[in-house]
C-alpha cells in the first residue's frame, strides 16, 4: 500500500482513484474542464468500488450512473464524461466489472504508484 500524509495507508481503490486522476489530467486548453471531468469520474468509481465507510446510498447512486443506461448527449452523463475525456465508456466499465471480481488482481497494476 502506498502511504499519505501522516503515514495512513491507501486502500487500493485510493490507489485507482489517484491512478485514475493522474491518467486522465491532461495539459490542453480546456485543462481546468477536463480536470474537473476526470476528478467526477474518478470520484464515482472511488465510491462505487470504495471501502464500507462509503454510505450504501453513495455506492448505489454511483454504481447507477456508471453501469445504468444513460443518454450519451445529456451533460455529465457516465457516457458524455467519458467521451469528453477521450475514454471509451464500455471498455472503462468492463474494466470496473474486472476489477470488482477480482480486485487483488489490479493491486499489482498499481504497485508501480507506491
Amino acid at each position: 500500500m502506498t502511504k499519505k500524509a501522516g503515514s495512513k495507508k491507501l486502500s487500493s481503490t485510493e490507489t485507482m482513484y489517484n491512478a485514475c486522476l493522474e491518467g486522465m489530467y491532461l495539459y490542453s486548453d480546456n485543462k481546468a474542464e477536463r480536470n474537473l471531468l476526470a476528478a467526477v469520474l474518478a470520484r464515482a468509481i472511488c465510491d462505487a468500488f470504495g471501502s464500507a465507510d462509503v454510505e450504501k446510498h453513495i455506492r448505489r447512486t454511483a454504481r447507477q450512473w456508471i453501469f445504468g443506461v444513460n443518454d450519451p448527449s445529456k451533460p455529465f452523463s457516465f457516457e458524455w464524461v467519458c467521451h469528453s475525456l477521450e475514454i471509451d465508456p464500455q471498455e472503462l466499465r468492463r474494466m470496473l466489472r474486472n476489477y470488482e471480481l477480482n480486485p487483488e488482481a489490479f493491486d499489482d497494476k498499481f504497485s508501480i504508484l507506491k
